[in-house]
């Protein structure tokens, strides 16, 4: 029998058809063969799924855990805890990296200090230089949080970024205010100290509690988020578009359930470097089954040379603008997919262009 905390994330996660659907049924549009007027239905007493139309999900014997797995879905009551409240759901293996972990405050570097407490001090002069190298300032890092930490070794070359959820520090990530040639300019914490990686976390996610913005914006890096953030805000397009940073060039699904439980989001927009489009096209067809999938794709410079929203902003913009709707057949021949909806980039109030 599926338990209501499990019938709700199913909600969540697939598009129900509630005009098919029952008190004993869910009908919902199903994800194989991409029928538009909802034909997979899973019972809610006997946990079986099963499609009128493409005639799959036998596997398990048609259980509808057994189905979603197979396919690449994981819910984190699906472990026989259904009538647990979902914040005290943790699974032990952290192979499992589908689950999504209970939110716990975690220790930063030994030692850390944010900036905004010593504004004269010589790492806050060179964590500054490196904001203005980003397009950024001392203000906008001030902001974020950004801070260091003179008596952890391992550290003391970094800024420190906290990645925060609910206004609890739940992860870091360091970016040098040094760059060594040849060297990696980011730096994540270990599990040794910190359990769950990036790929559980969503930096700038309260934001987009607060604001339910209708588009979430989503890049690979945080300086991305503060470049784009800062943007938007001149514009007077910041609540209606809010940036996130899921770390890599793909959202996790667990990313990708956290930012379906928030409100009002009508549309994800991927906005990564050129270098990364193609995988970016291929990845995201789960991200469909609720809310509305773009993909905007940053130019290159002269030399073939990578541009990030950091480098050139308003080329960040300007591929929102001309941002790529995702449909199966684009993600063979994205080059020649249908565009997405557009907005003018010189309007100072986005919500009329939608």
């Amino acid at each position: 029998m599926i338990g209501p905390l499990l019938k709700r994330e199913i909600e969540s996660t697939f598009t129900v058809v509630h005009s098919k659907s029952t008190p004993e049924e869910l009908v919902f549009i199903c994800p194989e063969c991409g029928d538009k007027s909802g034909n997979r239905a899973v019972n809610l007493k006997t946990s079986k799924t099963f499609c009128w139309r493409c005639n799959k999900g036998k596997s398990g014997k048609g259980h509808f855990i057994a189905w979603a797995r197979a396919n690449g879905y994981t819910f984190n009551t699906d472990d026989g805890h259904s009538s647990t409240p979902v914040d005290q759901i943790l699974v032990a293996e952290e192979e499992k990296s589908t689950v999504i972990p209970v939110l716990q405050e975690v220790e930063l570097p030994k030692g850390f200090i944010p900036i905004a407490r010593t504004p004269k001090s010589i790492y806050t002069k060179l964590i500054t230089d490196m904001a203005r190298k980003k397009n950024l300032d001392y203000s906008d890092f001030v902001e974020a949080g950004v801070g260091y930490s003179p008596d952890d070794p391992y550290w003391e070359a970094y800024a420190i970024f906290p990645v925060r959820e609910y206004k609890m520090t739940c992860y870091y990530q360091g970016r040098t205010y040094v760059d060594t040639p040849g060297e990696t300019t980011k730096r994540f914490p270990s599990r040794k100290y910190v359990k769950w990686g990036a790929g559980y976390w969503v930096y700038n996610i309260d934001e987009v509690r607060e604001k339910q913005p209708e588009i979430v914006v989503v890049v690979e890096s945080i300086l991305n988020v503060l470049s784009l953030r800062k943007k938007l805000r001149q514009l007077g397009w910041d609540k209606t578009i809010v940036p996130v940073c899921v770390f890599k060039h793909s959202i996790s699904q667990v990313q990708a359930a956290k930012l379906f439980r928030c409100k009002g989001i009508k549309e994800f927009c991927l906005l990564f470097d050129h270098d990364a489009i193609d995988a970016t096209w291929k990845g995201v067809s789960y991200l469909t089954n609720k809310l509305s999938v773009t993909v905007a794709e940053m130019p290159q410079k002269e030399g073939n040379k990578k541009l990030d929203p950091n480098d050139d902003v308003d080329a960040a913009i300007e591929a929102i603008e001309q941002r790529k709707l995702y449909t199966s057949e684009s993600a063979i021949g994205h080059l020649v997919s249908t565009e997405g909806p557009r907005f003018d980039i010189t309007s100072r109030s986005l919500k009329k262009q939608f």
